[in-house]
C-alpha cells in the first residue's frame, strides 16, 4: 500500500477520534467543524467511502442536536456515497430510522400550522417508509397539497 494513503487515512482516523471526543464533552459545533475537514479532506483525494462515513457520523450528530432535516440531508449524502457493500446496509438503515423521526417531526409541524415544512419532510422520507406508511402518508401529502392549493380541507 501506497505510504501517503496510510498516512491519510491516519489523519482521518485521528480527525473522526478527535469529533467524537468533542461530542462527547458536549461541543458539537467543533466536531461538526472537525467532520468537515475530514471531509474536505476525503473529497481532495476522492475517497468515497470516507465521506460517506463522515456524512452518517454527521447525521448522528444531528439526531443529537435535535435536528431531523439536517439529518436526513447528511444520510442522503452518505448514501449516495456509498458503493452496494455492508456500510450501505447500515446507512440505509439509519437512513430509515431517521426517516422515522422525520415523519414525527413533521406530523408535529403540521399540528403547529407549518404545511410547507410538514410537506418537506414527508416527500422527503416517502421513499424510505414502509408500504403502510407510505400510503398514509402519500394520502397526507395529496391533503397537504390540496390545502395549500386552497382547494382542501383541514
Amino acid at each position: 500500500m501506497d505510504e501517503r494513503v496510510v498516512i491519510i487515512a491516519e489523519g482521518l482516523k485521528g480527525m473522526n477520534n478527535s469529533a467524537v471526543n468533542l461530542i462527547m464533552k458536549g461541543e458539537y459545533d467543533e466536531a461538526a467543524e472537525m467532520f468537515a475537514s475530514a471531509e474536505s479532506t476525503c473529497r481532495l483525494f476522492q475517497y468515497n467511502e470516507g465521506i460517506g462515513m463522515i456524512r452518517v457520523s454527521l447525521a448522528n450528530l444531528s439526531v443529537m442536536r435535535g435536528n431531523v432535516a439536517e439529518a436526513l440531508t447528511h444520510i442522503e449524502v452518505a448514501t449516495s456515497f456509498y458503493p452496494q457493500c455492508e456500510e450501505r446496509e447500515c446507512a440505509c438503515e439509519l437512513h430509515r430510522k431517521i426517516a422515522l423521526m422525520a415523519l414525527e417531526a413533521g406530523i408535529k409541524k403540521e399540528n403547529a400550522g407549518d404545511l410547507a415544512g410538514a410537506l418537506e419532510l414527508f416527500e422527503r422520507i416517502l421513499p424510505h417508509l414502509n408500504e403502510k406508511r407510505a400510503v398514509l402518508v402519500s394520502k397526507e401529502i395529496e391533503n397537504i397539497k390540496g390545502y395549500l392549493r386552497g382547494s382542501g380541507t383541514r
